[in-house]
């Protein structure tokens, strides 16, 4: 498994175990007892609705994160306010729209008044629906299509989930190219060679910089494109389900 897709794993399984860490009762000065985790996130589902979200987490060594006693989280200085995943609090607003090379700032205000900013850029070319039609044969390739944005800090990752999920992540040339073919054999992998509907996803990952006075951290644009496919073997259903 890639570094990326670890990261990737990682957070979601520290997310879902995330508790309020014992630092959001104290006045916090110091910096290095924070490590943020940032995400902007953009989905476009399979029906073609749009979503946008920003979650703020203000992670302790444990992984807990803080609701700062005093102090506050802004994005280009707009506060946000403090919700709930269980008992673990988080900064956020859907409020949040992504446009393209706009420098997005995360300012972190701790209780001395002191702010430290977190700064990612969105690319040139935001990520639009999949190409791909309703139905498809699976004798043949799937070949997914996507504009790709030519930024040096985002990484491309292609996801086809049916009862089990399998992740790739894009190379640099790969990503490039702008397409990529799903081998029949890896289809048949899939499914177990019964067909069905799958759900292909494709994600760009735009990274940007933490200040240096955390420990650690990270903040990362990430957009989704997902498009459902039913996969069959019979030629003579594509005109029917492209309908």
């Amino acid at each position: 498994m890639n570094k990326l897709i670890a990261l990737l794993v990682s957070a979601f399984l520290l997310f879902g175990c995330k508790e309020n860490s014992p630092l959001s009762d104290v006045e916090l000065n110091d910096p290095k007892l924070i490590s943020p985790e940032i995400t902007i996130t953009k989905t476009l589902n399979h029906r073609g609705r749009e979503q946008t979200e920003l979650v703020v987490f203000l992670n302790d060594k444990n992984n807990n994160s803080i609701d700062l006693l005093k102090g506050g989280v802004l994005i280009n200085n707009r506060p946000l306010g403090v919700s709930f995943d269980g008992e673990a609090p988080y900064y956020g607003t859907s409020i949040i729209n992504l446009i393209t090379e706009k420098e997005y700032s995360v300012k972190i205000k701790l209780a001395d008044d002191k702010s430290y900013p977190c700064i990612v850029k969105s690319p040139k070319k935001l990520l639009g629906p999949l190409n791909l039609d309703k139905y498809h044969n699976m004798t043949k390739p799937l070949v997914v299509y996507w504009d790709y944005n030519n930024n040096p800090n985002t990484k491309y990752l292609l996801e086809i989930e049916h009862e089990t999920q399998e992740t790739l992540e894009l190379s640099p040339i790969e990503a490039r190219m702008g397409f990529y073919s799903f081998s029949t054999q890896f289809l048949e992998k899939v499914t177990e060679g019964k067909g069905g509907d799958i759900l292909v996803t494709l994600k760009a990952v735009t990274s940007g910089v933490v200040s240096p006075k955390f420990d650690g951290g990270s903040i990362q644009i990430v957009e989704s494109a997902c498009h459902q496919v039913t996969l069959g073997s019979v030629d003579a259903d594509v005109s029917f389900f492209n309908k």
